[in-house]
């Protein structure tokens, strides 16, 4: 906050917009550009729906992520709903006001499939002065968190309701300054897109040079036998999941297994163990007796990503009998047992930290028998198209997720040769690895530089 030369001042009862001494020490705001209340350039938008006013319309309420501020879950719900819902259009934006100064903020694009989102957000439109995705963009900045933390009121639960939000004054260029420093913005993302393009391009190569070294099986993967009718006559001793179409999937599986160099395991044959993890509402605030626990999102591409943690209390993860019992060991193999889309349900990665961790309830741990076989050994394995092709004919979707249970995880099969020709392959993999994060590391600094050029711009 800026410096005052009196804390202690003449102040017109009239001004008190809020009840909490910070109002007055705003951070003083320096920009090339003219500096407006927002409230002149936005619309604030109050309708709200009732689902069970139509009840033949499945409604999908959308809801916002802190950890990158945007819109990205969505949930089917029915005429069943009593409440009432704002209705957010393509291009309105909509924050949580007791969340806002953690990033929770959201704008709804065409690509995104609903329409509607809790009535304890603030929804608003912008008019034609400002570019939605700019104003987006500089919500996100860390000077403009400085003046949303300023105007809202609360010590442990801040608030910012609209009245208080449009007050807030920033710098507003035109809508042709705004689209160029978009177009800049824009400009250092595809540079990203292109290093991630070639990071994923060299892990790809890893991933299939690895697999060529225990299976002959190819990238594709086709039916051996066309299907002219999806009526036939199947024996009902051989169908294990009644779902359309999975027997004519599961052929895809003869493939895989003939493919293998070297004796076949089923995950159940390698496993000493395994886990649900916890039911447990985590926490972002760490406080005293509290543990880390991993979620789904803290499973990144065959890595364990620890950036964004929540937590738990530690006497959650034990029990009388087993004092560690959900506590994470070293080598502890970690798979992603549900998610929304097809492609990363069935992810995992493998634990590697000598603190203490725990882990939530979509993940399954599996601890191995390290005389048969090496948790990175599998955690590669289950990154290439030999395990990822028995995913996508396992798996199963249901209530907008794609899942696999505990039985569909322990049949898959991976071909296991000696623990020294593993130690190789491990090695090869991670040696390789390096070039690829090469250009996982550029793309995700050109990321910091758009954002980084975008404030800059804006707040100098």
């Amino acid at each position: 906050m800026s410096n005052k030369s009196a804390l202690l001042s003449t102040v017109l009862f009239s001004s008190f917009t809020q009840w909490d001494v910070k109002q007055f020490f705003f951070e003083k705001i320096l920009s090339k550009y003219p500096v407006e209340e927002l409230g002149k350039h936005l619309v604030h938008q109050t309708k709200k729906v009732q689902l069970s006013d139509e009840p033949d319309k499945e409604f999908t309420i959308l809801g916002v992520s802190n950890k990158i501020g945007m819109f990205d879950a969505s949930v089917e719900k029915g005429h069943k709903i009593k409440q009432k819902y704002h209705k957010v259009e393509d291009n309105w934006l909509a924050y949580n006001p007791y969340r806002i100064n953690v990033g929770s903020i959201g704008i709804k694009t065409q690509e995104l499939k609903g329409g509607y989102i809790s009535p304890a957000y603030v929804v608003f439109s912008c008019k034609d002065t400002i570019l939605p995705e700019f104003l987006w963009l500089m919500m996100k900045c860390n000077f403009f968190n400085k003046l949303i933390k300023d105007s809202t009121t609360g010590s442990v639960r801040q608030t910012l309701h609209f009245d208080k939000f449009a007050s807030i004054k920033a710098p507003i260029p035109s809508v042709t300054e705004q689209q160029k420093i978009l177009d800049s913005y824009h400009s250092k993302l595809y540079e990203a897109e292109e290093n991630i393009n070639k990071g994923d391009n060299y892990s790809n190569g890893i991933l299939l040079s690895v697999q060529s070294d225990v299976s002959s099986l190819k990238n594709e993967i086709k039916n051996e036998k066309p299907y002219s009718s999806i009526l036939q006559i199947i024996p009902f001793s051989s169908t294990r999941r009644w779902e359309v179409g999975y027997i004519q999937k599961e052929g895809r599986l003869g493939t895989i297994y003939n493919s293998f160099k070297y004796p076949e395991y089923k995950i159940n044959d390698l496993k000493k163990e395994s886990l649900f993890g916890l039911s447990v509402k985590a926490s972002l605030d760490k406080k005293k007796g509290m543990i880390p626990v991993l979620r789904i999102s803290n499973v990144v591409k065959g890595e364990i990503d620890f950036s964004e943690l929540k937590y738990l209390p530690a006497d959650c993860a034990t029990n009388t009998k087993e004092p560690n019992k959900w506590i994470l060991r070293k080598g502890d193999f970690l798979i992603t047992r549900t998610n929304g889309s097809k492609d990363l349900v069935g992810k995992s990665a493998i634990f590697n930290s000598d603190e203490t961790y725990t882990y939530a309830s979509y993940l399954i741990r599996y601890r191995f028998d390290t005389n048969l076989v090496l948790p990175e050994f599998v955690n590669i394995l289950f990154m290439t198209p030999l395990v990822r092709e028995q995913i996508a004919v396992m798996r199963r979707q249901g209530g907008g997720q794609y899942n696999l249970n505990s039985d569909e995880i322990g049949a898959i099969r991976i071909p296991i040769p000696s623990i020294p020709i593993q130690e190789q392959i491990i090695k090869k993999f991670f040696d390789a690895r390096d070039g690829a994060n090469i250009y996982y590391k550029k793309a995700k600094q050109c990321r910091q530089e758009a954002l980084d050029n975008f404030e800059l711009e804006i707040f100098s």
